[in-house]
């Protein structure tokens, strides 16, 4: 029931992100973002890096639901790697077996309620979110008057901060709309390495379990290939961005640390919870393995009872099986 919907969710997730790319992305997205910024901005005393930083706060909170199904698949399918470790051996010289593990795998899954769809939701949603705050930034911190009359064309009547734009990019001595590389030292260059560290963690502690070596050996070469690609990608971005991304990353970090246990990020996933999630497993796949087991039972059964009466009556009248009644008076 949890991976249907799960599947349903985020295949609505899905179709509404492409309809907000398709029709009125700036409307959708773009606009919403830009009048949150302007309207914090205005309750967090003039401070725009503030402003990003409780609208980062806001998305997370928001995201909560997401990110318990996504720590709730990955505990189920940490729970089932024995098996699928054992399954793989069985089917390793299989000549089928490719097909045979596929088949064992949804069985599983669909068994242990497990949607492997579902770790992806908080990725997701977040990439859209990044696109649009890219751009909602320029529009609410415009750098010329043409871009302070489109920014007010963007804000909504009902803003309260309508008439206080255009709004002070500064932030700790840095301009949270110019780009991270032109930003003052230290900034220029602790902003990546923070925002690469931070994304490590993330990826760390809500890493997807392997289901073999191989996949093992890409998931541990992608743990420290992104971050390190991302930190340098970070130079180009705007720091209003890499200030999003960073405390974005942290909170994340947080979160799943309270859902799961500080353990993860160490290397031991989800603490005590791991035992109940394993056993909600093993009775969700015995039950499945127990109906097939007797519906294959059922099925010997009663071909076994029509050859062993065929076979009797195939038998000699001398050689036939004895009655019950005698049989007892003998013992």
């Amino acid at each position: 029931m949890n991976a249907l919907l799960s599947r349903r969710f985020l295949m609505v997730l899905g179709i509404a992100i492409i309809a907000a790319a398709i029709f009125r992305f700036n409307l959708i997205v773009i606009g919403p973002m830009v009048n949150s910024l302007v309207f914090l901005d205005k309750i967090l005393f003039s401070n725009f890096g503030l402003a990003i930083i409780f609208f980062t706060v806001t998305v997370r909170l928001l995201m909560i639901p997401l990110t318990v199904m996504q720590t709730r698949n990955m505990r189920k399918m940490s729970a089932l790697q024995p098996r699928m470790k054992a399954m793989q051996a069985r089917y390793k010289d299989h000549p089928d077996g490719r097909r045979l593990q596929s088949s064992e795998t949804m069985k599983m899954y669909k068994a242990a309620g497990v949607s492997p769809i579902g770790c992806l939701g908080p990725m997701v949603l977040q990439m859209p979110i990044w696109f649009g705050l890219y751009r909602a930034i320029f529009r609410a911190v415009p750098a010329t008057p043409e871009g302070t009359a489109n920014l007010s064309a963007v804000l909504y009547g009902w803003n309260p901060a309508a008439s206080d734009v255009p709004l002070d990019s500064m932030f700790i001595g840095m301009d949270l709309v110019d780009l991270v590389q032109n930003a003052p030292a230290p900034f220029n260059f602790a902003l990546p390495i923070l925002v690469g560290a931070s994304m490590w963690a993330q990826q760390k502690i809500s890493a997807m379990p392997s289901m073999d070596e191989r996949s093992a050996q890409t998931n541990q070469m992608m743990l420290w290939l992104m971050p390190i690609m991302f930190g340098f990608f970070t130079f180009q971005f705007p720091a209003g961005l890499a200030v999003y991304i960073l405390f974005s990353n942290l909170i994340g970090v947080a979160i799943t640390a309270v859902i799961s246990g500080p353990g993860a990020l160490l290397g031991t996933r989800f603490g005590t919870s791991a035992a109940t999630a394993a056993a909600a497993v093993e009775a969700g796949v015995a039950e499945v393995e127990d109906e097939e087991k007797g519906e294959i039972i059922d099925g010997t059964a009663t071909v076994l009872g029509e050859d062993s009466r065929g076979s009797n009556r195939q038998r000699s009248r001398g050689s036939r099986r004895k009655p019950r009644r005698r049989r007892n008076r003998r013992r």
